[in-house]
């Protein structure tokens, strides 16, 4: 609990600025047209922040590299072989998931995984080449719609899905600390374990659509524990952009996953048409509602 409000924002303590946020967004959602130049504030405030945001990552490659001659020049050659295993790892991790989580659930819609990883390549490898989830936000909503999924399904599920579906920024967040932690030399209990896993769950929303967004984020579960020092980070700066690859696929991958889910959910799925799609070499054009027959005909 934070002894001011100012005190929760200007302090270092991110459960108590991430609580004091979360209440003062219900009570002013709540004060409505009261609130509305309060709220027209904030969002200024928050564009002049991304802005200095932005200059910070401009210069982020030349701190890339002094992080990592530093880790290289103090703990030596060696460092490099265990970022290159959390690499592996991660990477390994990330092959696992897509492979038996997501292909045992698109096997149940009685869909074949690497067809639809056909099908949405040109998403996945620009969500790659950006290392932003939400940079094919509109190209995905169009070629689920294509799929069969009903538009209302997919415009609800597809944006609210990078805010809170975010399967590889969760797998990052873990695998991340875990290294960190026992890079350190610190043993976490299963209380601790717990309360990070809380905190990745809650403070992982919204990454999406930032390219390095989960590093910062990163740094949320890290300070609430307390165990784990903040000057740790620069260990995995130099691989974070290798890291985020996976990340960022099996966001892209898992949100349109769960629309077809969802789709199946609420019948509003052509399962049929979706193979269709799958198996054909050329992609149809999005359906418009529009019945062209019809209106020919009555011309």
């Amino acid at each position: 609990m934070p002894a001011s409000l100012l005190g929760a924002i200007t302090g270092d303590a991110i459960l108590a600025a991430l609580m004091v946020s979360i209440v003062f967004g219900v009570a002013l959602n709540m004060a409505g047209e009261e609130g509305a130049p309060l709220t027209r504030g904030i969002k200024a405030l928050s564009d002049v922040v991304f802005r200095i945001v932005g200059w910070v990552m401009r210069l982020a490659p030349l701190g890339t590299f002094g992080a990592l001659a530093t880790v290289v020049a103090t703990y030596g050659a060696e460092s490099l072989k265990q970022l290159g295993y959390l690499v592996v790892l991660f990477t390994a991790t990330c092959v696992v998931y897509v492979l038996v989580v997501l292909g045992a659930i698109t096997r149940a819609c009685r869909l074949s995984l690497f067809a639809l990883m056909r099908f949405l390549k040109a998403e996945l490898l620009v969500a790659l080449s950006t290392c932003s989830s939400e940079a094919v936000l509109p190209q995905l909503v169009r070629k689920l719609e294509i799929l069969g999924i009903g538009r209302p399904v997919v415009g609800i599920v597809i944006p609210s899905g990078f805010s809170f579906n975010l399967d590889g920024s969760a797998v990052y967040l873990t695998m991340a600390s875990l290294f960190l932690a026992q890079a350190m030399g610190i043993g976490l209990s299963w209380q601790q374990q717990l309360i990070m896993v809380g905190v990745m769950m809650l403070t992982s929303k919204g990454t999406a659509g930032i390219a390095g967004g989960a590093f910062i984020v990163l740094a949320s579960p890290v300070t609430a524990v307390g165990h784990i020092p903040l000057v740790a980070l620069s260990l995995i700066v130099g691989i974070d952009r290798i890291l985020n690859e996976g990340r960022v696929f099996i966001n892209v991958l898992g949100n349109a996953v769960a629309t077809i889910v969802i789709g199946k959910w609420e019948n509003d799925f052509d399962t049929e048409q979706a193979r269709e799609v799958l198996h054909s070499r050329t992609v149809p054009p999005p359906q418009t509602g529009v019945d062209t027959a019809k209106i020919g005909a009555d011309t």
